[in-house]
């Protein structure tokens, strides 16, 4: 191994997965991550704190507030950040760090299985991996606050991801992208496509956050005002999970509850 990829190994590396109603996935998550980095990859990743970060209250779902406390929370703790969901298990990725903003899921998106609702039957597509940056992104320190973070408006499912991909693109970030594995977990489908019989529509919450997206971006410094320096939460509990300190290495597993 050589010396540059020893130093980015050492880096501290936090991995937030932000969830709310998943305590079936949570468990999952937990179980598969914990045996994940246990084993055989503290060798290699010598700082590595997984942080669950739960939305405890009956609002709509905003995936990039929750995504913005976790950084927060653990701003003097990282130097980069990956944004995990829980319903996307790593069976090979590599969470090394990288001085760009990486798409480290190239597969899992194809097979990603959706319970579907009633009469509806979900068909997915597999999309176009370079206008994607969600599922498992990993985002340096130094970047995430140059663009201020997530946007804390996307009440709902969707397009705070698109919205994130704006922002680097607008600072002119080349995004880049790793091949990884990721086995995803079946789950209903809570805001986007839904297919009915054969025709594909758009749920509310998908079209509202869409008039959004098209309005913030009206305005290519939008994002200056919305994010970390506008941030507002209230944290609840935080709880340490696990912890492994071994020849050096240090994995820490934490669950933060927030409301806002």
């Amino acid at each position: 191994m050589i010396l540059s990829q020893v130093e980015n190994y050492k880096k501290k590396l936090v991995i937030c997965v932000p969830y709310r109603d998943r305590e079936k996935h949570y468990k999952i998550f937990f179980s598969h991550i914990k045996a994940y980095f246990e084993y055989d990859k503290l060798d290699k990743y010598l700082n590595v704190s997984i942080v669950f970060t739960e939305q405890n209250n009956n609002k709509p779902f905003n995936l990039g507030k929750l995504n913005n406390i976790c950084f927060e929370e653990n701003r003097n703790e990282l130097d980069y950040i990956v944004i995990n969901n829980v319903d996307f298990l790593p069976v090979f990725a590599d969470y090394s760090y990288s001085d760009n903003p990486t798409v480290l899921i190239s597969k899992g998106y194809d097979n990603h299985l959706i319970k579907p609702s009633s009469n509806y039957i979900n068909k997915l597509k597999q999309p176009n991996i370079k206008y994607i940056f969600h599922g498992s992104v990993l985002i340096p320190k130094k970047i995430f606050e140059k663009v201020n973070g997530y946007s804390n408006n996307f009440w709902g499912w969707g397009y705070e991801d698109s919205d994130m991909r704006e922002r680097l693109i607008i600072n002119n970030y080349e995004i880049h992208y790793r091949q990884g594995l990721y086995q995803p977990l079946l789950h209903d489908n809570l805001g986007w496509d839904i297919a009915k019989n054969t025709e594909v529509i758009k749920t509310p919450i998908n079209i509202k956050n869409n008039e959004i997206f098209k309005k913030n971006w009206q305005n290519k410094n939008y994002y200056k005002k919305d994010g970390l320096n506008s941030l507002k939460y209230q944290k609840i509990k935080e709880e340490i999970k696990f912890e492994n300190f071994r020849e050096g290495s240090k994995f820490i597993i934490k669950h933060i509850k927030v409301d806002f």
